[in-house]
């Protein structure tokens, strides 16, 4: 196997929780070109069962899957109708999230903290203790790749619920790292910063746009094929003696300092 080819994916079953959201349906992307064998999950199918659609007509495999990742029956009947239908999974890709409400501290609502750590937190624990599960059951030597954000490594206003979960993930990716490492389950943790969605896009246009292009060191937003050698170094089997490692690629957002004024 030549180096290149240590990166590619062709007809691992890769599972993209979130793969409806602007960071998972990229990630979905680049696994496609990888030659994977994508499965879309998000609570609502039909944005992604229309990727599925699109890159099935461009040669990828591709199939989508309704799921509430912070339902544990939801997600026992994924990894049932999953193996019903490719009869394996290699690779999964923690992708789900959501940010909650832009509030101070006193003004976090317990409701919003909450839906914040269940989706962004416990059910990456959740979906992955599955996964984990199936994967020794069936002696598969898998990849679990969580999504963190340049918030896990750093604080910033208004966002305290939200770093925390991301902070948590990366912790929990390095306990679960220890604990899946002897079943030869690698698990790590990609943390982007910026990308260049339509959403950021409006943000760092916006009127506070100079303000958060200048907290980014490299000044701009990452444009969605720059996270492909991140992501397919931990999915793939190129990363075969990384376990517990989180990655970061945000233009050194992560490590400019604390914002204390916005």
């Amino acid at each position: 196997m030549s180096i290149l080819d240590q990166f590619l994916m062709k007809d691992e079953v890769t599972v993209v929780t979130g793969a409806g959201g602007g960071l998972g349906s990229e990630l979905v992307k680049i696994l496609a070109a990888a030659e994977a064998t994508v499965v879309l999950v998000d609570q609502n199918i039909h944005p992604i069962q229309t990727l599925a659609e699109n890159l099935q007509q461009q040669g990828g495999q591709a199939t989508a899957y309704e799921c509430d990742v912070t339902d544990p029956e939801a997600i026992k009947e994924l990894i049932a109708s999953i193996d019903k239908d490719h009869g394996r999974l290699d690779v999964l890709v923690n992708s789900a999230g959501i940010l909650g409400a832009d509030n101070p501290m006193f003004e976090v609502q317990a409701s919003d903290w909450d839906a914040v750590m269940n989706v962004n937190l416990k059910a990456t624990w959740q979906v992955s203790t599955f996964v984990a599960d199936y994967m020794i059951k069936n002696q598969t030597a898998g990849r679990i790749v969580n999504i963190s954000s340049s918030l896990g490594g750093r604080s910033q206003l208004k966002r305290i619920h939200y770093a925390t979960s991301k902070a948590g993930v990366e912790h929990l990716t390095r306990n679960m790292a220890m604990e899946l490492v002897k079943s030869n389950i690698r698990v790590n943790c990609l943390a982007p910063g910026w990308l260049a969605t339509p959403m950021v896009q409006d943000i760092l246009n916006g009127p506070q746009g100079a303000h958060w292009r200048k907290a980014i060191p490299m000044g701009r937003a990452a444009e969605p094929e720059e996270l492909t050698g991140s992501l397919l170094l931990l999915a793939s089997k190129a990363s075969s003696y990384m376990t517990g490692s989180v990655l970061r690629v945000d233009g050194g957002y992560a490590y400019r300092g604390i914002e204390c004024d916005e």
